[in-house]
């Protein structure tokens, strides 16, 4: 699990691990794993999000980003995301006793082009054992990376 971890106040998680132990005291927690990607000038940058909700009061998010170089291509993108998931899935799954569940940035729907790729990149998702959420339900990827990779979460004094 290396990597820069972040909390969404741009504070370091000095150690994720110990974090989660932190987060995940109700054993009806879930762990919700999603990643989205903007280009921006040479570079496609990618923010993967580990989402732990509370039935009260919201919930805490923890991420961490990197940047590639650009990627025009849909599809690369696509696969990218879906494998940053995938990975920290695989290795929160080693460490949580909760369900990890997967947010893919794909929607069903034949009106977007990301449709094309959706049973694909859900197939990934699911043969590696995880339950998976394709848009609109995919909030993690869908809503709160993408609030940080817009850098929507940052604060002008």
């Amino acid at each position: 699990m290396g990597s820069t971890w972040k909390t969404l106040s741009g504070a370091r998680v000095e150690d994720l691990p110990e974090t989660l132990d932190e987060l995940l005291t109700d054993d009806d927690a879930s762990v919700h794993v999603g990643t989205d990607s903007k280009n921006r000038g040479n570079w496609t940058y990618f923010v993967t999000v580990i989402a732990v909700p509370r039935r009260v009061g919201g919930g805490r998010v923890l991420y961490r980003s990197e940047r590639q170089p650009r990627m025009r291509n849909l599809a690369q993108r696509l696969i990218h995301e879906a494998q940053l998931s995938l990975e920290l899935a695989s290795e929160l799954n080693e460490r949580v006793t909760q369900d990890v569940i997967i947010h893919l940035d794909v929607n069903e729907d034949e009106r977007f082009r990301s449709a094309q790729f959706a049973r694909s990149l859900a197939g990934m998702g699911l043969g590696s054992g995880f339950q998976v959420r394709l848009k609109p339900e995919a909030w993690c990827a869908s809503s709160v990376a993408d609030h940080v990779v817009n850098a929507r979460h940052v604060r002008v004094a």
